[in-house]
C-alpha cells in the first residue's frame, strides 16, 4: 500500500488490494549453502537413489532448491516441510523449448534427513552457487496483454509506467515463488489456464549461467489442485 501511494496509484488501491496475491520472494545471500538449505545452482541434495534425469536432448540442469521450512508463515499455499528441487531441460543446440512439456521438473523430498549433495554431471555443471533467504511478500497481475483485456482494465495507459514500477519494486530479488508470472517480451499471457498458478518466476543471471529467452524470465506453473495437494508431478512452463 506504500508503494501504491508513492507511485501516484492510490486511486486504484482497492483494486490493487482485491487483486493481490502473496508471493515468496527469493534473495541471495553470501556464504556457503548448508545442507539441505535454500540455494541457486550448486549440488542439490537428493536420495541416494537418485538417479540424474535425462530429456530427449541430453541431461537437465540443476536450477535450485526450497527448503519449504525455510519460508516463513504467512498465506501461501506451498507445503510446510520437506524440500523441492527445480531442474529445467538444458541442451547446447536449443533444441529444448520453453514451452515443452517437462522442460522444468520439481522433485519433492519429505525425508531430509535421507538427503545428500550429489555433483552435477559435468556437462550440465555451469555457473555459480547461491544460498538464498526466503521473504513473504505480494504481487500484482501484469498489464493485460491483449486490448480487449486492456480495454477492461481500470489503470489508465498514462499509468502504466507507474504499475511496471510497482510490479519491479515488489520483486527486488532474483526471482520468487507464486504471486503472477513475470515477463518483458511475450505478447500474450503465459498462464496455462484458469486452473494454474504460478510457482516459480526466475530471472537470467550471468554469474548463475542462465538466460532465459535472451535475458527475460522463466515463468513455471502447477495446477492448484496439485499445489494444494503438494504434488509437483506436472509442471507448465514459458519464457520470455
Amino acid at each position: 500500500m506504500r508503494l501504491i501511494d508513492e507511485l501516484g496509484l492510490a486511486e486504484h488501491s482497492a483494486h490493487l488490494r482485491e487483486i493481490a496475491r502473496p508471493s515468496i520472494q527469493i534473495v541471495t545471500t553470501e556464504g556457503a549453502s548448508a545442507r539441505c538449505g535454500s540455494k541457486l545452482g550448486g549440488a542439490p541434495d537428493v536420495p541416494g537413489d537418485f538417479e540424474w534425469p535425462r530429456h530427449p536432448h541430453g541431461l537437465y540442469r540443476f536450477i535450485g532448491q526450497v527448503n519449504l521450512a525455510d519460508i516463513p508463515d504467512g498465506p501461501h499455499e506451498l507445503p510446510r516441510g520437506g524440500l523441492i528441487s527445480f531442474f529445467y531441460a538444458h541442451d547446447e543446440e536449443g533444441e529444448s523449448f520453453w514451452q515443452d512439456p517437462d522442460y522444468v521438473r520439481v522433485y519433492r523430498f519429505d525425508r531430509l534427513d535421507a538427503l545428500h549433495p550429489v555433483e552435477p554431471p559435468e556437462i550440465v555443471s555451469l555457473g555459480s552457487s547461491q544460498p538464498i533467504r526466503l521473504e513473504l511478500g505480494t504481487d500484482v497481475p501484469p498489464w493485460p496483454s491483449t486490448d480487449s483485456a486492456e480495454a477492461l482494465w481500470p489503470i489508465a495507459k498514462s499509468q502504466r509506467s507507474a504499475y511496471w514500477d510497482l510490479r519491479v519494486r515488489l520483486h527486488p530479488g532474483i526471482g520468487y515463488l507464486l504471486g503472477y508470472p513475470f515477463n518483458t517480451t511475450l505478447g500474450y499471457d503465459p498462464t496455462p489456464g484458469p486452473d494454474w498458478q504460478s510457482l516459480l518466476t526466475l530471472g537470467s543471471d550471468d554469474a548463475l549461467a542462465w538466460c532465459w529467452h535472451d535475458g527475460d524470465w522463466l515463468v513455471t506453473f502447477i495446477e492448484r489442485q496439485r499445489l494444494h495437494a503438494g504434488d509437483f508431478s506436472k509442471i507448465a512452463s514459458d519464457a520470455g
